[in-house]
């Protein structure tokens, strides 16, 4: 391929990404879900340009841990609002006293 149709395709890919998120916006699952697709094309996006380096896959690697322990973390806290307010949508944050 070449680098202007990779970047094409790469452009496409953030662009559908972001597209996702702002679809998503009453919802803390699909915000979550969409930043998770975000990450994974800028992963497809790193190892795309970077593929042909060693380095990279340590890299790559850390990024993934990185990303599962902020996805965990973030999946914690929208079990505790779904807790405490009965539901996942984001406007629920302001209507309990509870959080």
């Amino acid at each position: 391929m070449s680098y202007y149709g990779g970047a094409m395709v790469y452009s496409v890919m953030v662009v559908l990404a972001i597209f996702c998120i702002m679809l998503q916006r009453h919802s803390l699952l699909g915000i979550l879900l969409g930043f998770e697709v975000f990450s994974l094309v800028l992963f497809y996006i790193f190892v795309g340009v970077f593929g042909a380096m060693q380095k990279s896959v340590g890299l790559s690697l850390v990024f993934l841990c990185l990303e599962v322990c902020v996805m965990s973390v973030c999946l914690g806290l929208m079990v505790k609002l779904v807790g405490v307010s009965g539901s996942d949508y984001v406007g629920a944050c302001s209507l309990s006293d509870n959080f």
